[in-house]
């Protein structure tokens, strides 16, 4: 059985549903999600779980979480009463309406010890937000004492130039700024290439024959990592932002077997070589000539089961990443 010892980091997705739908989301959030949202009881049971494997600190992200702030507080107070502090909440600002009524949730946040919002500012968010709501949005931060982590800032000129009353598409500040604008974007964000990122930027990757790929037999070491690890509202464990693939959380210390986790089994103890043998011989998955690499061929062999024959399986979660991408 493989389990996991001390967690030291991580984030806490308490929605999947978004006001974006932003090309280089990993976790492929957007508004086609159900309205699902992590209940109180759920939050009790992870910051327990978390406390007891020495995770002291979180942040909270999405989807949206502010989207709904009514059932945020309660996440936040049971954060407050297992001593598990809030490093910052994550925020895309679509939900700006006016100082007031944003002077007023600032403010209860505070009252639920949140001191930071970690504010998207990049042209993938720009797509569907203007970006005058992320300037008012800072500006009345700083008026109610909310310190700001803006992600990322090198971009602010960017949207500026681009101007704030609108959206903007991509393919606009391709034509503002040169033919390779996306292309120099992928370099300049440091892409997580994974979940819809993937998708977005494989066409501009190097391929290698799969056979190449499945030459490498080494474990997935990213599935052994507890430094940026997330635990979702339905309570699956996260590895390493690889959105899509999860445990229980509950098993993480009580013990990932091979019948019930045989996807993840399979990547930690024998790499895409191990997965790759499982699902041809189990399920026929044929896969294509070329790849971007291991992480594609991963994706398209749990795409498959998930989307093409239909499985349900533990270790494939939640199925609304692959439905929703």
């Amino acid at each position: 059985m493989i389990t996991y010892g001390r967690l030291v980091s991580g984030g806490i997705i308490t929605n999947y549903d978004c006001s974006s739908q932003c090309r280089h989301c990993v976790y492929a959030s957007s508004p086609h999600w159900p309205k699902d949202y992590m209940t109180a009881g759920m939050a009790d049971e992870i910051f327990r779980a978390l406390k007891v494997s020495g995770c002291h600190a979180v942040h909270i992200g999405g989807g949206e979480p502010l989207l709904r702030p009514q059932h945020l507080f309660p996440i936040l107070k049971a954060a407050e009463e297992h001593g598990i502090q809030i490093d910052y909440i994550e925020t895309n600002a679509s939900w700006y309406k006016n100082a007031e009524r944003t002077g007023a949730l600032l403010r209860e946040l505070r009252q639920h010890h949140v001191h930071t919002l970690l504010i998207s500012i990049d042209p993938f968010h720009n797509e569907f937000i203007p970006f005058y709501k992320v300037k008012a949005l800072i500006e009345i931060c700083k008026q109610h004492d909310m310190s700001v982590f803006p992600w990322r800032m090198e971009f602010w000129g960017d949207l500026e130039a681009m101007g704030d009353a609108k959206t903007h598409r991509l393919e606009e500040y391709d034509r503002f700024f040169g033919y390779d604008y996306q292309l120099q974007l992928l370099k300049r964000y440091h892409l997580n290439l994974r979940g819809r990122a993937l998708q977005t930027y494989k066409g501009y990757l190097k391929t290698f024959p799969v056979r190449e790929i499945l030459s490498d037999t080494s474990p997935c070491n990213k599935l052994s990592g507890v430094h940026h690890f997330h635990i979702d509202l339905y309570g699956n464990f996260v590895p390493e932002s690889c959105a899509g693939l999860a445990v229980h959380y509950k098993d993480l210390t009580q013990g990932i077997t091979p019948e019930k986790y045989p996807v993840f089994h399979a990547l930690y103890t024998a790499g895409i070589k191990g997965l790759y043998d499982f699902a041809s011989h189990r399920y026929g998955f044929e896969p294509k000539d070329n790849y971007t690499g291991k992480c594609e061929l991963c994706y398209d062999i749990r795409r498959y089961m998930a989307m093409d024959i239909k499985l349900n399986l533990a270790d494939v979660q939640p199925l609304g990443h692959y439905k929703y991408m």
